[in-house]
């Protein structure tokens, strides 16, 4: 028997913006909820994606592969998410990054065209959509002031405070990339951190 995410999902975009049960009901049954393995890839960089997805349980990261063919994360996904939005995460449709299951997740996808129909034809969308737009926002420029200021320590320290226990939970390999240190580094700090306590 399938799991019923009603709830969850009522939950995720009242927290973003208040929609209406009915409304809520829409965007459920226009959508199909879709589970991932820990390490299945949910989106692929570079590849077309005519959807938007909301993590209703489990952990992802969204990485791109450098030069060197090594997996850079550029964003961890915890719980109950809205993923970036797909204007911001493709190009002509293609994936500007991949998104990874690192435990089981599940999520709501929702075609675009449906997605947009909805935002354009009802204003408590409307109103989500540009409240996700202003939190993803604000995350990536906490972010980005977080790298370029921060030390190694005082990002890990950041890390422990925005995703309690996922160093426990997830690769610390992935942990590492998004920190933007070796995974040798992080186990030092690692280290250093414990005995200072």
């Amino acid at each position: 028997m399938e799991k019923d995410y009603s709830n969850t999902f009522s939950l995720l975009i009242n927290n973003y913006s208040p929609v209406t049960p009915s409304m809520l009901e829409k965007m459920m049954d226009s959508g199909s909820l879709q589970e991932y393995k820990r390490n299945e890839i949910v989106f692929a960089e570079k590849k077309f994606n005519g959807f938007e997805y909301f993590q209703l349980e489990g952990i992802s990261h969204r990485f791109n592969i450098d030069a060197d063919n090594q997996v850079i994360t550029t964003g961890i996904y915890s719980g109950q998410q809205v993923i970036t939005p797909h204007f911001a995460r493709t190009i002509k449709s293609q994936g500007i990054f991949s998104l990874q299951a690192l435990t089981e997740c599940t999520f709501l996808k929702i075609p675009i065209g449906t997605f947009d129909e909805f935002r354009f034809t009802n204003e408590p969308i409307r109103a989500f959509g540009q409240r996700v737009v202003e939190k993803e926002f604000i995350r990536n420029l906490n972010y980005e002031v977080l790298f370029r200021s921060y030390s190694a320590k005082d990002r890990l320290l950041f890390f422990r405070a925005n995703f309690p226990s996922l160093e426990n939970l997830i690769p610390h390999t992935i942990i590492a990339s998004f920190l933007g240190i070796t995974p040798v580094s992080f186990s030092r700090l690692r280290s250093e951190l414990t005995k200072t306590k």
